[in-house]
């Protein structure tokens, strides 16, 4: 029965943080949308890290609208398909200017 009453203010504490995380996480996103200085370090972040996964989502979703052509042509989807899976990563990859999350 004491150990029941040890765990308590553990599992309160826990809430606590996981009712903070998702009543400030809109405005966190909302105070670094208005922020547009594109910094050396979000450049650098943009360039390792994102573009590479840009381009292998774009390869990914290549392939699977390929493979998922014949269905997608059967039902009349081909349009937003081809959008979703290679235009939109092709646009996040390659017509926006580097450090610039949209």
């Amino acid at each position: 029965m004491m150990n029941r009453w040890k765990k308590r203010p553990i599992a309160f504490i826990l809430l606590c943080i996981f009712l903070l995380t998702v009543t400030l996480s809109p405005a966190l996103a909302q105070d670094s949308e208005t922020d547009s200085d594109i910094t050396a370090a979000s450049m650098i972040g943009d360039l390792l890290v994102l573009r590479p996964l840009g381009l292998v989502a774009t390869v990914l979703g290549t392939a699977f609208f390929l493979v998922t052509l014949p269905i997608t042509a059967g039902v009349g989807n081909t349009e937003v398909a081809g959008e979703k899976l290679v235009k939109d990563p092709g646009k996040f990859t390659f017509n926006r200017p580097l450090g610039k999350l949209p």
